[in-house]
């Protein structure tokens, strides 16, 4: 059964503070590479073998970039946060290829059997939350714990929404095909463009995703994701077929959401969530980026009690 709470900043450790502040300046991320079918996956990697295995996947058109507060903090894992196909310093998929969430379960499948790992937990945000819940209820023998930020369940669709979802997604996919997006004169414009966009973030937080999705070209500066990301899936999972996922998720499972969360009011996720069956579930004040807009500290505190971590790294 799940259980709710809810913090606010007020009353935290100022030890434990601290020592996570020191973690933040003091563990520098590695690149990290792997070798997919057809194109390559692009990784920042914290910590060292032999502490707790973890994967961190990111949401909707950020990158690996979007764990580079939160990563330091959690100090006593090996962590490794991928930048998803299409998105930051990985490849493309194929020319005739898509960007079905179903194949990012595959991909982080991929990645850990090349870091060796049978079991691990996994941290995802938004899109990348909704990529975990899918990979436990898949394959529920290889997720040790399961952290989910401002996120869980991707978005669902009904039988009778499916032919018009297919004929609009094969007309995005094409309109999408050949386009390369907005070039900004200034990085300073690509960064009020993003900040104010899709999924409204601070500028801070822009600048932080900038850092590998962000390119040079002629004429100023573009977000280099593939355009295709854009599209609607060919077919999207109905509410039942999620519902089956979850109910196969075997693992703990912490939800940590936003006061501000675009989710609130979506009451077919706020149902779905509600069906895991080891979950607790905090609400921290902030917006869907919170992770990268000052609330990383308190992230990090529930997430190292979650993992079983002790305090300060």
């Amino acid at each position: 059964m799940a259980r709710n709470t809810s913090r606010s900043p007020g009353g935290r450790d100022a030890g434990i503070e601290s020592s996570l502040t020191r973690n933040l300046a003091a563990q520098p991320p590695r690149e990290r590479e792997f070798s997919l079918p057809g194109f390559r996956i692009a990784a920042l990697e914290w910590g060292e073998p032999g502490g707790l295995p973890v994967l961190a996947i990111h949401g909707w058109l950020d990158n690996a970039g979007s764990f580079d507060l939160l990563a330091p903090l959690l100090g006593g894992c090996h962590l490794v946060a991928l930048d998803c196909a299409g998105h930051g310093r990985s490849g493309r998929r194929s020319a005739d290829a898509t960007y079905s969430i179903l194949e990012d379960v595959g991909d982080v499948l991929e990645v850990a059997a090349q870091l060796g790992w049978s079991r691990f937990s996994v941290i995802g945000h938004s899109r990348g939350a909704a990529i975990g819940t899918l990979l436990a209820g898949s394959f529920p023998d290889r997720v040790e714990r399961l952290v989910l930020i401002e996120g869980g369940v991707p978005i669902t669709g009904t039988a009778e929404e499916a032919p018009d979802d297919l004929a609009l997604a094969l007309t995005e996919r094409k309109a999408l095909r050949d386009r390369t997006g907005r070039v900004y004169p200034t990085r300073e414009d690509a960064l009020r463009g993003r900040a104010a966009g899709f999924s409204p973030v601070s500028q801070s937080a822009a600048g932080i995703l900038a850092r590998r999705s962000l390119e040079r070209v002629e004429g100023g500066f573009r977000w280099h994701s593939d355009r295709r990301l854009r599209a609607r899936s060919e077919l999207r999972l109905t509410a039942e077929h999620v519902e089956a996922f979850i109910s196969r998720v075997r693992c703990p499972v912490l939800a940590i959401m936003a006061e501000r969360s675009p989710f609130a009011d979506f009451e077919t996720f706020q149902r779905l969530l509600s069906k895991f069956k080891q979950m607790d579930t905090v609400t921290l004040p902030g917006g869907h980026h919170f992770h990268l807009e000052g609330a990383e500290t308190e992230i990090a505190l529930g997430t190292r009690a979650f993992l079983g971590l002790t305090d300060g790294g």
